[in-house]
């Protein structure tokens, strides 16, 4: 019997963040890096659902090649 294949479902923030990391706006880099999210209002994530807005991503701190310590 074949596996049911399942559709990963990403919240709109995670993909803002792949987004803007895939054009080049958030650094690639192995490291610890900080994001501040700002949701709309009518956003789902108040309710415990999934981000359906279109947040503003912000990289708040950035330590690149920190896994290398």
């Amino acid at each position: 019997m074949a596996k049911a294949k399942t559709k990963i479902v990403k919240d709109n923030y995670l993909r803002k963040i792949l987004y803007l990391q895939r054009i080049g706006a958030l650094p690639k880099s192995v490291g610890v890096h900080l994001f501040d999210v700002y949701h709309d209002a009518p956003c789902g994530i108040f309710e415990g659902k999934r981000c359906n807005c279109d947040p503003f991503v912000k990289l708040a701190f950035s330590m690149p090649d920190a896994a290398k310590n």
